[in-house]
């Protein structure tokens, strides 16, 4: 029997609810309102923290104030509505009476000191609450209410509080013990990847999380074998979630992809599991109660049905009594077009060409402006992790782009080698394949395909470079400048006999007064290098025009990463008339009766803020199609799309694109 999960009607809803919503709490009223969203998951508070529920055990508080209806009775009454429950927990922190009783269960600062944060106390994955308590908490909750799902907040490795105050790696007896027995060292005080003490932290704690993950899904497998799991990836089943959020001292701007970034890569590397990526409602932690733009909740949910993804809508409170209802209409809209259409989103496939390569430990900077390259240049690709990216079919793409990305794996490089040596594309950027999978520096880069030879140094003060294309190096987009900027690492390096050298730097020159701002040197270190391999090529970037673009977003990077993709690696993108604020992504469906074509309108998004967007008209796209359609539809506007087809290649055109467009390309069924 397949896992209920997995007809992808995935529409969820979370109430974060505060104790006192508890009071006064209505099972249809939930219902009701959950109706009103046209949602089919509600994700609500059960343990950790709070129990809310009567619980029968003596180191789990109990809410006082459990007044309204009771978890049994909600869940009842969802089930009766078809709506599908997932339990919130949070085994993060115990509050302080729990904590005198068992003070060996907290987390402890290099200081010795505990965090305390309005009478919760933090506790460490290490300690015996997470590693045996809570799981006779879960067993309680488990076996006294019919759950659907389970999803654990805040695991891992919590080093900050609610204010965002820093307190530095755990020191606690577990740490200290399970540290020494793994390495025989003690613990580090700070965290930076040039400690070699915190490099071997930084395994230990990958190591702790997978161990204790693998504790809890075998746990609660055995108790109920049907239930959905958050972010136990190890299993390749259950549900990811993840969250686009806002923060009020984060630097901006805001990631305008956030969304598309989060759902691209769980759907891309965990196809088994459900992508469940949630617009939060409100601003941030001290701002709970006030929502962030209405323009904003929408475009990350049409970012999520573009990907592959589930939606999700998470707020503090009920639906009910919460007070600031502003973004309620939009995610209404939003699910009730995909209730409305929910089998037009099922077993849906990739159609991308290209992959683009992320970790837990990546350059993000560096990933985000290769992200927004592709997409604002319409190339279709996936976001592969590194922890599954040996299970996963390179093959199937033309190019792989790998950002940074200084950890990479022995037996990862040798199937990034293979994957260029029977003709795949490879750009790589800065030091990528530097350190292996234990963060140590290797003594030269492991990707061979590169035509590395050796690495000299990396400068990192090189503000007032430049890279100057040569003569003869002609490219179609940027052609009117001779010169990209450089700011930030640069990574010298002799290359192979077979590498082509393009571009030459201008290192640091006078830049001021403006009487004395020129350069006089040009040197013969490259601002890439194309190196054959195999059936394939490489091409490698010595610097970071990723982490430009995304910080700055000038068309002086953007265009020299655009150039590298189309130009010189040869990389066809998505054709047509389209904005760069438009993002295009296709989806084939499994059963081969044709594709899924989504266009999502980001004008809206201007500076630091959303708007609705400003609609476009009479739009055309260009993709491959092997088969002439039967039928092209849009799915949001209702209508028809008109579309001409030959030799395998389909030209839609679309009348009016708003917010978003699901173009359904019906072919007739294989087989």
């Amino acid at each position: 029997m397949s896992d209920w999960w997995e007809s992808r009607n995935w529409r969820q809803i979370q109430t974060n609810l505060r104790e006192i919503d508890m009071l006064d709490i209505d099972a249809e009223r939930v219902v009701a309102d959950m109706r009103d969203f046209s949602a089919s998951v509600l994700m609500i508070n059960a343990a950790g923290i709070i129990a809310s529920y009567p619980t029968q055990l003596p180191f789990h508080f109990q809410s006082p104030f459990l007044k309204g209806d009771s978890l049994q009775e909600i869940i009842a009454a969802c089930h009766r509505g078809n709506i599908r429950v997932n339990a919130r927990t949070d085994f993060s922190k115990v509050r302080r009476p729990i904590y005198e009783q068992y003070p060996e269960w907290a987390y402890v600062s290099s200081k010795g000191e505990v965090v305390d944060y309005n009478g919760d106390v933090a506790v460490c994955i290490n300690g015996e609450y997470q590693q045996k308590y809570a799981l006779e908490i879960i067993r309680e909750l488990l076996e006294s209410h019919d759950f659907d799902g389970i999803f654990f907040n805040m695991g891992g490795f919590q080093t900050r509080d609610y204010s965002g105050n820093y307190y530095g790696p755990c020191h606690c007896a577990g740490c200290q013990r399970r540290f020494g027995e793994m390495f025989g060292l003690e613990l580090p005080t700070t965290e930076r990847m040039e400690d070699p003490v915190f490099r071997k932290y930084s395994l230990f704690k990958d190591r702790c999380l997978e161990e204790h993950h693998e504790k809890v899904e075998s746990f609660i497998r055995e108790l109920r074998p049907d239930i959905c799991i958050a972010n136990h990836r190890e299993s390749r089943r259950g549900f990811i979630r993840q969250e686009s959020n806002t923060a009020i001292e984060r630097p901006l701007p805001h990631w305008q992809y956030s969304a598309s970034d989060n759902t691209k890569w769980a759907t891309s590397s965990f196809p088994q599991m459900v992508s469940s990526n949630t617009t939060v409602d409100f601003i941030d932690f001290p701002y709970r109660h006030a929502a962030v733009s209405p323009e904003q909740q929408r475009l990350r949910l049409a970012q999520n049905l573009a990907n592959g993804g589930g939606l999700d809508f998470y707020l503090i409170g009920r639906l009910d009594n919460h007070e600031d209802r502003s973004g309620f209409a939009g995610v209404k809209e939003i699910f009730g077009y995909h209730a409305a259409n929910e089998g037009q989103y099922a077993d849906l496939h990739s159609c991308a060409d290209v992959a683009l390569l992320n970790g837990p430990h990546a350059d993000q900077g560096e990933f985000r402006g290769w992200f927004r390259t592709l997409v604002e240049n319409h190339f279709l690709f996936d976001t592969l992790m590194t922890e599954v990216a040996l299970e996963l079919p390179l093959e199937k793409y033309r190019a792989l782009v790998v950002p940074d990305l200084q950890v990479v794996s022995d037996e990862l490089t040798a199937s990034i080698d293979r994957f260029v040596e029977e003709g795949g594309l490879l750009i790589a950027s800065g030091r990528s394949g530097f350190r292996n999978e234990e963060f140590e520096l290797r003594p030269q880069p492991a990707l061979n395909c590169l035509g590395i030879d050796r690495v000299k140094r990396v400068r990192t003060d090189t503000r007032s470079s430049y890279l100057k294309w040569g003569d003869g190096e002609e490219r179609r987009r940027g052609g009117e400048t001779d010169l990209v900027f450089l700011d930030g690492p640069y990574v010298y390096a002799d290359y192979a006999a077979a590498a082509q050298l393009y571009m030459k730097l201008i290192p640091p020159h006078n830049f001021g007064p403006p009487e004395r701002c020129y350069y006089e040197l040009v040197t013969d270190h490259p601002g890439f290098a194309v190196h054959p391999f195999g059936k394939g090529k490489a091409l490698y970037v010595p610097w970071l025009p990723g982490s430009l673009f995304h910080r700055q977003g000038y068309a002086n990077t953007g265009d020299f990463c655009a150039v590298l993709l189309e130009e010189i690696a040869g990389v066809a993108p998505v054709g047509g008339e389209l904005s760069p604020m438009v993002e295009v992504t296709l989806f084939e469906k499994g059963d081969g009766s044709g594709r899924l074509l989504h266009l999502v309108n980001g004008s809206g998004h201007f500076g630091t803020s959303f708007f609705p967007p400003v609609p476009m008209a009479d739009l055309e796209v260009v993709v491959s199609c092997a088969q002439e359609p039967a039928s092209v539809q849009g799915l949001r506007q209702g209508e028809a799309c008109g579309f001409d087809w030959a030799d395998g290649v389909l030209v839609v055109r679309i009348p009016r694109l708003e917010l978003f467009e699901a173009i359904a390309i019906e072919t007739e069924a294989v087989g």
